[in-house]
């Protein structure tokens, strides 16, 4: 089995239309165990209260940044994403948040990409351990 050990992670890309390609596309990936730790650190704070007494850590939560940040490193790219008078949308962080957030269709789309693209990686993970 071979691997690219300078993009461990590439993106998947899925075409928005399988018959017509032209009408663009996203290009996703499922984050990794090192992406995921990186999340956290950044979503994550810790301090201490204390009750009777003791000492007890509590971790404070950013789940809306914890959101943007998984979006951010799972949407890859895209193409023939645009705005109600035919713009192009960049591929930012601030329009994969406001996107995935804002419209149900891409949320829904984007979702059921990963889905697919999770069972496919569980199933050639499957197959490689049975050789």
């Amino acid at each position: 089995m071979r691997f690219n050990l300078k993009d461990l992670n590439p993106g998947t890309v899925f075409l928005f239309n399988d018959d017509k390609p032209e009408e663009g596309s996203v290009t996703l990936r499922l984050c990794n165990g090192q992406a995921l730790t990186d999340i956290r650190k950044q979503t994550v704070k810790k301090r201490y209260e204390y009750k009777r007494g003791a000492r007890m850590e509590v971790e404070d939560f950013n789940d809306e940044l914890h959101s943007e940040l998984l979006w951010d490193y799972a949407i890859v790219d895209w193409s023939g994403v645009e705005d109600e008078k035919g713009k192009p949308i960049p591929c930012t962080r601030e329009n994969k948040a406001l996107l995935m957030r804002g419209s149900p269709v891409f949320s829904r789309l984007v979702g059921n990409y990963l889905d697919r693209l999770g069972e496919e990686e569980a199933a050639h993970a499957e197959a490689v351990e049975k050789n």
